[in-house]
């Protein structure tokens, strides 16, 4: 009796040696070595073999067997492509394909995708406790596939996606925790530390908005998304712009806080600064000091310098230029003194202002100022022992009777 007898186990590929013998010479036989699965063995050593193996990898080989397989691990839920093999307009349901071994009936109406014997379509399919279940509607399948692509971003984050936020979340202690994010359908959750490289000042003024989010996390009841980790992505370039920037050259920020010693800025959407006091100019100055500055508005500086992921602003123009300017004078001539208005006083010292200068500032301690003969506004003149334009610092001579 002839047989092919074929045997699997999985689907790894090895090499199987047999003979071969036809009714033309019996007693001699052929050595034929082929691939074969692992799991596999051929009990035949009929001429026919080796076409009967071929059909058998047509009907049954390691794509069709790999199909199947896909089904038989854990659980899943994923978007499949499945073939309609029945469908019936009164039942409203669906018999769909999935693999030669699998099939699964879905609900079937209006609102599906309109059905027709032998059509490819896509399935929702989920497999839980051994049983599997599908969706056949396209919305379904849409989200789906958002949603598995958002999960997939989340260890090799190489997108950002447009965000609506939807609504704010508090949690039970009525404290705010963050926010709904619908992206293309798909609702995610961003946390309230991630919607922002500053704190917000108002959550509500969010909603409604469009933010563009990268995946940070996810499980099986939400997926985690950050506005924070897309604006880290921009900082660097930013970075490097405001290094290249003149020294000469006007940048804008926009206010995030207004605090008692100066404002926060946040320039490029990403790189938070601060513009104190001392840095503004007497127009920024009065507005601050009549309270008219406000959250979201516009305000112009200059760049001192950019070291790591701080930045050194002021308004006072070209203050860099001016140190510079300062060490070369003070260098050039030993006996130099330095003309300057007194623009604050403290408990421990005073900052000055050198208007021949650019307006530099720089801080004097009560140590070598005599605070209780000067007021704001004072003029005063400074014999300079040394200039230390990195650091902005002026030191000053000690002479008899001061």
């Amino acid at each position: 009796m002839r047989r092919l007898i074929i045997y699997n186990k999985n689907m790894s590929i090895r090499t199987q040696t047999i003979e071969i013998y036809d009714d033309a010479n019996p007693l001699e036989g052929r050595t034929v070595t082929f691939p074969v699965r692992n799991g596999q063995k051929i009990y035949c050593h009929e001429p026919y073999v080796l076409d009967a193996m071929k059909m058998y990898d047509k009907y049954c080989g390691e794509d069709i067997m790999g199909n199947i397989m896909s089904y038989e691990g854990g659980n899943f839920r994923d978007v499949r492509e499945g073939i309609v093999t029945d469908f019936s307009v009164e039942k409203g349901t669906a018999t769909i394909e999935l693999s030669a071994k699998h099939s699964v009936l879905v609900d079937y109406n209006s609102k599906s995708e309109e059905l027709e014997l032998g059509k490819k379509i896509d399935v929702v399919v989920s497999k839980s406790k051994g049983k599997i279940t599908g969706d056949a509607t396209s919305k379904t399948a849409q989200l789906e596939r958002v949603r598995q692509e958002l999960i997939r971003q989340v260890d090799s984050p190489s997108y950002a996606y447009v965000g609506v936020v939807k609504e704010v979340i508090f949690n039970g202690a009525n404290a705010f925790n963050g926010f709904v994010v619908e992206v293309s359908g798909v609702k995610c959750f961003m946390p309230g530390s991630e919607s922002d490289v500053v704190p917000l000042n108002d959550y509500n003024e969010l909603v409604g908005q469009t933010r563009y989010v990268m995946p940070i996390a996810s499980s099986k009841e939400s997926i985690v998304v950050s506005h924070k980790e897309y604006l880290n992505t921009l900082k660097t370039t930013v970075l490097n712009n405001l290094i290249e920037t003149k020294s000469t050259e006007l940048v804008e920020g926009v206010v995030s806080s207004v605090k008692k010693f100066g404002v926060f800025i946040i320039i490029g959407k990403c790189v938070p600064t601060l513009l104190s006091v001392s840095e503004m100019d007497e127009e920024t100055e009065t507005k601050f000091k009549n309270g008219e500055i406000k959250v979201d508005d516009t305000i112009k500086f200059y760049v001192e310098s950019v070291k790591d992921d701080r930045v050194t602003i002021t308004q006072t123009a070209c203050k860099s230029l001016g140190w510079d300017k300062l060490k070369e004078t003070v260098d050039a001539n030993k006996n130099y003194k330095l003309n300057g208005t007194v623009k604050n006083i403290f408990e421990n010292g005073a900052v000055v202002v050198a208007p021949e200068f650019n307006n530099i500032t720089f801080f004097l301690s009560s140590k070598v100022l005599n605070l209780e003969t000067l007021s704001v506004g004072s003029e005063v003149v400074l014999p300079v022992e040394n200039i230390d334009a990195v650091k902005k610092t002026v030191r000053l001579k000690i002479t008899d009777g001061e």
